[in-house]
């Protein structure tokens, strides 16, 4: 008796899930899926809370693109000194990020000289998430790719802010004795020289960048000596068509930057890759804490390969409104890199 109630119990293991697969995808089919079931080869799909993977999600490779545009819609990120990786990290930690010197060169057969690298101390002091929701009035209405669309909103975001944070640190304070003062209505070519003369000076590495704000910026595309040597040589591209300088005076990028602070008289800044720094980090997993517990939705890390800017992104449906959600988080820290390598540009 016991031996036929198990090959019945079995026999309804096998039947049941086959009587409903069968009805999507014909009996044979059904019996076929409902033995690997049966036999452990294939799970039923049913109720999911979340693969909780982030290789599996439609919206990681857009998340990586926007992290990508990141450096492409702020080019100054790419002319400072940064620590990106995807390592764990908690608030409130010290992370070293080394600035590089130029070895000096000497006769041959002398002695080695001691490398003069500098660690530059990165409080992660900042804990930042950019979420993005969509309704389920928006997912029903239209058929545009609202995960894609976002990318470069977002990867918008996420630079201005890295920006405005890296700009905070262009103070005097930071950057004692190194100012140029210059009136707005008087900038222009000689402007970038004077910079770059007070750089030269201080031995800052040739590979310069200039940021300035918009009324500068404006003067400078006016200043024939800034335009006129890339209008010559370049059939297409140039400043006058464009609105966009190139190298001028030794700097290999002049950016406008319509946000920059308007403390202590600052109109602009001008410095090599070291003088101020960015690291950025993941926070830990809360997995990592309750390892055991269901997660409603996805997460998992997003790498853009270049320059290795790393966040976690978490994904998840609410089921109460029906929404589709994407939070992007990550730890954050700033620090002045080499004082001698950075220069104010003040009006008065």
């Amino acid at each position: 008796m016991k031996i036929r109630f198990l090959a019945l119990a079995a026999l309804l293991v096998v039947i049941v899930p086959a009587s409903i697969v069968a009805a999507k995808f014909g009996i044979l089919a059904g019996l076929v899926i409902a033995m690997a079931m049966a036999n452990g080869i294939m799970q039923p799909t049913g109720s999911v809370l979340g693969n909780n993977s982030l290789g599996t999600l439609s919206a990681g490779v857009i998340l990586t693109k926007a992290l990508s545009l990141v450096f492409t819609k702020r080019p100054i990120l790419k002319r400072i000194s940064r620590d990106l990786s995807d390592a764990r990290a908690k608030k409130g930690d010290t992370i070293k990020s080394r600035i590089f010197a130029v070895p000096p060169v000497s006769d041959f057969g002398s002695g080695a000289a001691d490398r003069s690298d500098v660690d530059v101390p990165v409080t992660i002091s900042g804990f930042k998430q950019i979420k993005v929701s969509f309704t389920a009035a928006e997912l029903t209405s239209t058929d545009r790719d609202l995960i894609q669309e976002s990318a470069e909103p977002i990867a918008v975001g996420i630079a201005n802010h890295i920006v405005d944070s890296v700009a905070a640190l262009w103070t005097p304070t930071n950057f004692p004795g190194n100012s140029t003062i210059v009136p707005v209505a008087d900038t222009g070519y000689t402007t970038l020289t004077t910079l770059r003369g007070a750089l030269t000076g201080r031995g800052a590495p040739d590979d310069r960048f200039c940021v300035v704000n918009t009324p500068v910026y404006t003067n400078l595309l006016d200043d024939p000596l800034c335009n006129r040597v890339q209008k010559v040589t370049e059939t297409d591209g140039d400043p006058i068509s464009t609105g966009q300088l190139g190298d001028v005076a030794g700097f290999k990028s002049i950016m406008e930057y319509p946000a920059l602070p308007t403390a202590n008289n600052l109109i602009g800044f001008a410095g090599a890759m070291d003088s101020t720094v960015f690291a950025m980090r993941v926070p830990r997993d809360p997995r990592e804490v309750l390892p055991n517990v269901p997660v409603g939705g996805s997460i998992g890390i997003v790498t853009e390969p270049i320059t290795g800017m790393s966040i976690m992104a978490v994904e998840w449906v609410d089921i109460g409104t029906l929404s589709a959600n994407v939070m992007l988080v990550w730890l954050e820290g700033y620090a002045v890199g080499n004082p001698a390598t950075g220069q104010l540009l003040v009006s008065a």
